[in-house]
């Protein structure tokens, strides 16, 4: 699986990380959340890895958005 975490930096912006990498930073709420949507959705579309976006606060993980294959294996076939 991999997370993305949004976490506010040391100026009051917001940084996308995963892993030990920093993706991006100095980032507005708003767009660092839709990037990191856009990030953890891209890399769940290529590579068909479990994807999760969550948002770090001093005292609580707020998962923002996960992505994983559907467990629906419906084929059109009708009885």
């Amino acid at each position: 699986m991999m997370v993305y975490t949004v976490k506010q930096n040391e100026s009051g912006l917001w940084c996308i990380r995963t892993m030990s990498a920093t993706l991006a930073d100095g980032l507005q709420l708003g767009a660092a959340i839709r990037q990191a949507r856009d990030a953890a959705r891209t890399e769940h579309l290529e590579s068909g890895l479990v994807t999760r976006v969550e948002m770090h606060g001093t005292d609580v993980i707020v998962p923002l958005a996960h992505y994983q294959a559907s467990r629906d294996t419906w084929t059109g076939a009708t009885a």
